[in-house]
């Protein structure tokens, strides 16, 4: 390295603060509480999101060490909580409306780890909830919720490790807090895995290569691969159905729609844009050298979801650290006014949330609402079956297998549908194919949907009638229709329906 070179490095290194910023404790925690606060708030319109559906069933009924699209760390929890507070939708949410509000507070924390000053903390702070898919995510116990927490996590204890090296000082326990937090992630996704590998290879080739020379790193990438044996073992004994998913995920998702649709999951205006300005940041603000790293690792982290046909929102733990970056160079520009933007953006997030009264959405089918969709529409559908299985005469009753179409209808009838009477639900759709076939004993099906329908494996068939929820949702429409006399043994017929 040259003389030049080495002063330029020294300088670099000297503008990482020894004595970091103050906090932001009053304006921080008070949009940590503001987000806190809103998502309690609406916990309890509407009803169970599918996936939260799926996840409890799996939880509650199905216990594993692993599943086809989801690891059982949120099962678990799912499971947990609606035994502990039997339908409780404002218990059963807390967790990840405290998650979204701590996710908040780390993005600041990361913002000063940075060199950012109060205003800059107050910036990231507020940007967090800004974003659509981390407030919406923020309203429903799913994984990705809680990915993002643990995501922005990971990359703080990092940040903070790398600022105190760079400093002098060994805080090694900061590896064995990312070792434990990646072994919740690991638990919870695989795309973790992703994430750690991209830091691994950008902190080999920018710096700070030390980090391989500490033993604290390979004792912290022990715990997760110690605690992710049971599950690599679920995943070999079933053939990888994890990999299967990912072909299902990739054949959904359009990789011309992977950058915009991710700036939209980040957010209109200041969520968008914090994203470009913070990987700009990272990648060539020369306060910011030590940090390279992360960089290019965001980079790297995109660059494989889209050439693996990833989901735009599983860049969406990433949003924490690019407000960061982007927060430090806005406390520079003082005089820029930004809450007009800030406030502009609040409409979209705020606009996804269940704040429109149900008797309002059903008078108005045209207007778009994701949660509407998704998180309306189970009593009708549970009620409608429960009618139609109650109409079969008793003995034909205990023959009877309830089969949904896909995972979506099968939670909620697995869940509700055993409040009402109803048998377990079957479904041969993803994970839910992995709960198991109808017994031998079934040959009467109750099928709900309308697409994949099994007629040609049964003898007779017959429409009893359609799902009538007076909303538009997944559960609208769908036909109810008694399929009999299989032609094959459900061990033979399961496997030939089965759809991913």
């Amino acid at each position: 390295m040259s003389a030049s070179s080495s002063t330029a490095a020294a300088a670099t290194t000297d503008r990482i603060p020894r004595v970091l910023p103050p906090f932001a404790r009053s304006a921080v925690p008070v949009i940590a509480a503001s987000t806190l606060a809103l998502l309690l708030a609406l916990t309890t319109r509407y009803d169970y999101v599918t996936d939260e559906l799926y996840f409890l069933a799996a939880g509650k009924f199905y216990p594993a060490w692993g599943y086809m699209d989801q690891q059982p760390l949120v099962p678990l929890l799912a499971a947990f909580l609606d035994r502990a507070f039997p339908g409780s939708l404002l218990v059963f949410r807390l967790l990840p409306a405290v998650a979204t509000a701590l996710g908040a507070i780390v993005a600041a924390l990361m913002t000063r780890e940075l060199g950012g000053n109060r205003r800059a903390q107050v910036l990231a702070a507020a940007a967090y909830p800004l974003s659509p898919w981390i407030v919406l995510n923020g309203h429903w116990l799913t994984a990705s919720t809680m990915e993002l927490l643990q995501w922005t996590t990971i990359l703080w204890l990092l940040a903070r490790w790398t600022r105190l090296k760079h400093g002098g000082v060994d805080r090694d326990r900061l590896l064995l807090g990312i070792g434990l937090i990646t072994a919740l992630a690991v638990q919870t996704k695989f795309q973790v895995l992703v994430l750690i590998a991209a830091l691994l290879v950008s902190i080999a080739i920018t710096g700070p290569r030390s980090l391989f020379a500490r033993p604290a790193l390979w004792l912290a990438a022990a715990i997760p691969l110690a605690t992710a044996i049971p599950t690599l073992w679920w995943q070999a004994r079933h053939g990888w159905p994890a990999l299967a998913m990912g072909i299902a995920v990739n054949n959904e998702n359009d990789r011309l729609l992977m950058a915009p649709t991710a700036l939209f999951y980040a957010g209109l205006l200041v969520g968008a844009g914090c994203c470009c300005y913070g990987a700009f940041r990272l990648l060539r603000a020369p306060e910011l050298l030590p940090f390279r790293f992360l960089g290019w690792a965001a980079i790297a982290v995109f660059l494989f979801f889209l050439a693996a046909g990833g989901r735009p929102n599983y860049v969406a733990g990433l949003f924490g650290l690019l407000f960061a970056a982007a927060a430090t160079g806005l406390q520079r520009r003082p005089g820029m006014l930004l809450w007009p933007a800030y406030l502009l953006s609040a409409v979209l997030p705020l606009s996804l949330l269940p704040v429109y009264p149900l008797g309002f959405l059903a008078r108005h089918p045209e207007l778009p609402s994701y949660v509407r969709l998704y998180e309306t529409g189970w009593p009708g559908l549970t009620e409608a079956v429960a009618r139609a299985y109650r109409a079969l005469p008793a003995e034909q009753q205990r023959r009877t297998a309830i089969v949904a179409e896909n995972y979506y209808l099968a939670g909620a009838l697995d869940v509700l549908g055993r409040k009402a009477g109803l048998p377990r639900a079957y479904s041969p759709h993803r994970g839910y194919w992995f709960f198991g076939a109808p017994p031998e004993t079934a040959d009467t099906v109750l099928y709900v949907g309308s697409r994949n329908r099994p007629s040609v494996h049964f003898g007779r068939s017959r429409e009893l009638g359609e799902v009538e929820t007076g909303l538009v949702n997944v559960a609208q429409g769908n036909t109810i229709t008694l399929y009999q006399d299989p032609l094959q043994p459900w061990p033979a017929l399961w496997p030939r329906i089965r759809t991913i």
